[in-house]
């Protein structure tokens, strides 16, 4: 991985019950750990472009992005990223299919999102207060 910062997005998706939608890392790093679904930005796509392209490849749903609602820049020993986590919704009715870097994915009940292994930066996402206020917790 070069040594400048990658830029990625990531989807904030919850449904009717408020549970969110996370994906167990596929590939390092950090495989096995839970996170949004999102990944990087490629050369000439836009913020929501990059956004409904990773979503559909890792998890087959296609979304409509609403709203920038948190900041993630994360620091690795073998990375780094800058992560714009984006509100948004799901488009019709599509089950979940596994693709690209996700080994699983769930729709998480926010109620037990402690006893999950969340992948670095996920912690303090859950502590943002604007984040806190569109999840209800």
């Amino acid at each position: 991985m070069s040594k400048s910062p990658k830029i990625g997005v990531a989807a904030v998706i919850t449904n009717d019950q408020g549970a969110l939608l996370a994906i167990c890392r596929g590939h390092e790093p950090e495989k096995g750990r839970w996170a949004l679904p999102g990944g990087h930005l490629e050369w000439g796509e836009t913020l929501s472009e990059a956004l409904r392209r990773e979503v559909r490849e890792e998890v087959g749903l296609n979304i409509k992005s609403e709203r920038l609602l948190y900041v993630a820049e994360i620091r690795l020993p073998e990375a780094h990223f800058v992560v714009l986590d984006f509100v948004a919704s799901v488009i019709g009715e599509y089950p979940i299919q596994l693709a690209s870097d996700a080994s699983d994915a769930q729709w998480i009940d926010l109620t037990a999102r402690k006893d999950i292994e969340w992948a670095y930066g996920m912690d303090t996402f859950f502590k943002d207060n604007d984040v806190r206020a569109y999840l209800r917790i």
